[in-house]
């Protein structure tokens, strides 16, 4: 193990809401990852019901590098804001503990991180081959056409600015109040870092449905990217 290897930590959020089977796997995967971690759970007070929560006081009593909290602020954005607060180690890690984001790619996030200390790996899903399964087509044509209209105001030579799975330095990311609570945070911590000259180093990823639980996707999750886009043109 080289000393940069030493160095290198990552705080991974994962938020749950009752999918704890997802979360033991994606779990399980990440601990085969040689690197110095700890697991930020954050569920809610409200939504997750008492078999999960006991489910993750267990696994706390397994995993020492677990911690777990309930969030203060509500939706997804609410508990990745948390998060981003307690996270103690060098890189904080967003992804979902409902394995819609694939837990065998962080590996490779970290080697490119580790020679791109500087830089944000961000999860593409428009750059991989067959990136989206079982998707949706209006889901996807909808995907498809944001992503467009992103690209009008911004520049950047990103394909995928809403996939909610990424790699940060910590001081991309500490101190920072995420404002849009629902989906479009995912636009909204990237586009914030990115204004401050953060660069971003995108990776081909792949996203599959999951299969246990129920998407918190609602209307006003769609609307919450325009929110943020509107906000920071």
């Amino acid at each position: 193990m080289t000393k940069n290897d030493q160095s290198y930590s990552v705080s991974i959020i994962l938020p749950i809401l009752n999918e704890i089977n997802s979360l033991k796997k994606t779990i399980k995967i990440l601990n085969k990852i040689n690197v110095q971690k700890e697991y930020l759970i954050i569920y809610s007070e409200r939504l997750t019901n008492n078999i999960v929560k006991k489910e993750i006081i267990n696994l706390k009593k397994r995993n020492k590098n677990i911690s777990y909290k309930s969030q203060l602020r509500p939706f997804v954005g609410g508990a990745i804001d948390l998060g981003i607060k307690l996270a103690k180690k060098n890189y904080i890690v967003i992804m979902a503990s409902d394995l819609e984001t694939n837990p065998n790619e962080l590996k490779n996030m970290i080697k490119v991180s580790k020679k791109n200390p500087k830089c944000i790996i961000s999860a593409d899903r428009w750059i991989s081959q067959k990136g989206f399964y079982n998707y949706g087509i209006i889901k996807f044509l909808a995907n498809f056409f944001f992503q467009k209209l992103i690209k009008i105001f911004f520049k950047y030579k990103i394909l995928d600015f809403t996939f909610a799975y990424r790699l940060y330095p910590k001081n991309a990311l500490k101190g920072y109040k995420i404002k849009e609570l629902r989906h479009g945070f995912a636009l909204e911590i990237l586009l914030s870092p990115m204004k401050k000259g953060f660069k971003v180093i995108t990776l081909p990823a792949k996203w599959k449905k999951r299969v246990e639980g129920s998407s918190s996707i609602t209307i006003d999750s769609y609307f919450s990217y325009l929110r943020v886009l509107f906000r920071n043109i």
